[in-house]
Formats: structure tokens, sequence, C-alpha cells
């Protein structure tokens, strides 16, 4: 029998200490969840072109390109149309949100979280992932 995967989560943004937090909270909650970095839009390009992701959580105040503009991008590309994004920011305005869901983002974590909020956002889809 063979064994599955680990559920790989992308982090994209630019502050080290929200990358290294979610990392960290996953490598020691979970086994079964491996956490892939990136610090902006450029990194997360080469690492999303090397591997895949079941997963990917994109800061919205980035440099180079915005986190919203960058996950509308994804969604209209075959390989990532179908993998859930979710969108953080501190700094949302309402016409950010209608363009995030209207561009098939459903979920939204609101900067500052805690890590029981972040646990909640992604829960429902490892657990998903495992019964597959």
């Amino acid at each position: 029998m063979t064994q599955k995967r680990r559920f790989t989560i992308l982090i994209v943004d630019d502050d080290p200490k929200i990358r290294e937090l979610i990392q960290a909270y996953f490598s020691v909650r979970n086994e079964e969840v491996n956490c892939i970095v990136a610090s902006d839009v450029q990194q997360a390009g080469m690492k999303l072109s090397n591997q895949d992701f079941d997963l990917i959580i994109i800061d919205n105040i980035m440099p180079i390109k915005m986190g919203i503009d960058y996950a509308l991008f994804l969604r209209r590309s075959i390989k990532y149309e179908r993998v859930p994004i979710i969108l953080m920011s501190g700094a949302l305005q309402q016409e950010d949100v209608l363009k995030a869901v209207e561009g098939g983002i459903k979920e939204v974590l609101v900067k500052p979280f805690t890590l029981k909020q972040l646990s909640e956002k992604i829960a429902p889809y490892i657990s998903k992932y495992m019964q597959s």
C-alpha cells in the first residue's frame, strides 16, 4: 500500500514572522501538513511551477503585486483553478472582498488572527483531503 502524500500548503507573505508562525504551528500540530513558504509572488511562482499544492494562503499587501491580483491570476490557470485560496489581510476594502468572491476566492483571514482562527479556516480542507 502506498502512503498518501502530505497535505501541502503554500504560504505567501512578505512578513517573515507570519510565515514562520504558520509554518511552526502546522509542524507542531499536524504531521500530515507540509508548509512551504514564499516571501513574494515571484518566489511563489517558482514554487508553484515545481510542486503541487493543496491550499494556498496569500497575503494581500505585498511588494511587486497585490495578493488579490495574484490569487485571481492563479484562479484563471488550469493547474490552480480548483485549489482553495485563502486571502490574508488586515486592510481589505469592501470592493476587494467583492472582487475576491467574484474571482472564486471564498475564504478571507483577517489580520491579526489567532492560531485557532487559522486552524478553523484550514481544517476543513485538510479533513476533505484526508478522506479522499
